[in-house]
């Protein structure tokens, strides 16, 4: 899915673009600055200057605003991991007949690390109460196997199976290696919750469909997939109010993954098959996707006029992608076809567009 509008530094690339490294969590906040200082362009350009030190009510001001935007950075990424892990067990089935399907102790966990932004570090240890070098479950999926073994959002995660864990910056690099000890079967944690220790032993992992989600900063209306992850920005969360209205968009984007029209090479160099045959084929799976998953989709074509009323130039569209009058006819005829298999109690499988 993508708009009309040019992004500025810091938000989100068209979604088409190069690839989009997912912005957890102190880069993301480097990311962050940046983007503030860049969107002011022509009132103040991007290199840093020199200025008299802030009066101790701006500095206590600034602090107040950077803990602001870190809480709702994370309420923004609950909130997106609350319809993907719907998504992602939903169509399990789906995504392993494509090979894309994976273990998961369903939760998120990150490093908090001040070597990248020293300036965020203080409002994220406010937020959940850690220290440099801390490992934080960041999000529990509900019913999943973490929930179900009383693992809590804010846990400082100490140890796995005995062994603490090893620092790493890259993004998501917490919960990969969780996962990756839950494919051998139960996991132990050592936990701290309010200073208290407590010990976790979370269940055999649930399998999901093999895509993470995160959100991105920035204004624009975009959302994208680069084979590995599915990226939603705060525009498009904003745009998207109603959770089965951006079910729609995360379906549409997963489905890009799981058909493997972008995918990653040997190199990390993302690789995409860009063309308005694969962005309707993504509309209907991604579409059969959000149904299975249990979100009303009756409205769901409006999703197309909705975004036509925000970026009129997507109207005419042309290139890899249709225009927002085709793609709405499109969903809709999709949307029928599922409604009446829905009635006739018949199984939600978009053949053949999924097949093994």
């Amino acid at each position: 899915m993508t708009t009309s509008a040019t992004p500025g530094p810091g938000t989100a690339a068209p979604a088409r673009s190069a690839p989009h490294r997912p912005l957890l969590p102190a880069a993301f906040f480097a990311a962050l600055c940046l983007a503030v200082l860049c969107l002011s362009v022509g009132l103040m350009g991007c290199a840093p200057k020199a200025g008299p030190a802030p009066s101790p009510e701006a500095a206590r001001e600034t602090e107040i605003q950077r803990d602001l935007a870190v809480r709702s950075y994370y309420e923004r990424q609950e909130r997106l991991d609350a319809i993907a892990s719907r998504l992602a067990l939903a169509n399990e089935p789906l995504c392993r007949q494509r090979g894309r399907s994976r273990p998961s102790l369903g939760l998120a966990a990150e490093f908090f690390t001040p070597r990248d932004s020293r300036e965020w570090f203080p409002a994220l240890c406010r937020l959940w109460g850690v220290a440099e070098n801390t490992a934080v479950v960041t999000g529990v999926m509900p019913g999943g196997p973490a929930d179900r073994a009383g693992v809590r959002q804010g846990d400082i995660i100490q140890a796995a199976d005995g062994k603490p864990l090893k620092l790493n910056d890259a993004p998501g690099s917490v919960t990969r290696s969780l996962d990756d000890l839950a494919a051998r079967g139960a996991v132990s944690l050592q936990l701290v919750r309010a200073g208290a220790e407590l010990l976790a032993t979370v269940p055999a992992p649930v399998e999901v469909c093999d895509s993470r989600f995160v959100v991105v900063v920035g204004d624009a209306v975009n959302a994208f997939a680069d084979g590995r992850s599915v990226y939603a920005t705060y525009g498009a969360m904003n745009l998207f109010r109603k959770d089965e209205d951006l079910a729609v968009v995360l379906g549409h984007e997963l489905a890009h993954n799981i058909l493997g029209h972008v995918r990653q090479d040997g190199s990390g160099r993302t690789v995409r098959s860009s063309s308005p045959e694969a962005e309707s084929e993504a509309d209907a799976v991604g579409l059969y996707f959000t149904a299975r998953a249990g979100f009303d989709i009756k409205d769901a074509p409006n999703v197309w006029r909705r975004l036509a009323a925000q970026s009129p130039g997507s109207i005419g569209a042309g290139g890899d992608h249709p225009s927002t009058a085709a793609r709405f006819l499109n969903l809709e005829a999709v949307r029928d076809e599922i409604l009446m298999r829905q009635a006739a109690g018949l199984p939600l499988i978009p053949r053949p567009r999924v097949a093994p």
